[in-house]
């Protein structure tokens, strides 16, 4: 299975919050707190238990064509970075 096949949701327990302009993820009972940048935040949102890796990236590519070669590298690290630090689960 590759990273592109995965179809991530987010662990029970984190909730999405915005603070000052910025979206922090919060699980408080671990008491983990995850700041996430624009990029960060918009793969979160998409990243329902749906939808695979590559689906989301063809979402974000049919939005922001010009940018399909950073959207393929952006989107699978930030969920690499986020299944790495627990917010992320593979469905």
């Amino acid at each position: 299975m590759t990273i592109l096949t995965l179809i991530p949701r987010p662990t029970a327990g984190f909730q999405a919050q915005t603070l000052e302009n910025e979206v922090v993820l919060l699980h408080p009972i671990q008491n983990v707190i995850i700041y996430l940048n624009t990029s960060g935040a918009l793969v979160w949102s998409l990243c329902n238990g749906k939808r695979s890796v590559a689906e989301i990236i063809e979402l974000l590519v049919a939005v922001y064509p010009e940018s399909e070669k950073d959207i393929r590298a952006d989107v699978q690290h930030i969920v690499q970075e986020l299944m790495g630090r627990g917010a992320l689960t593979a469905a």
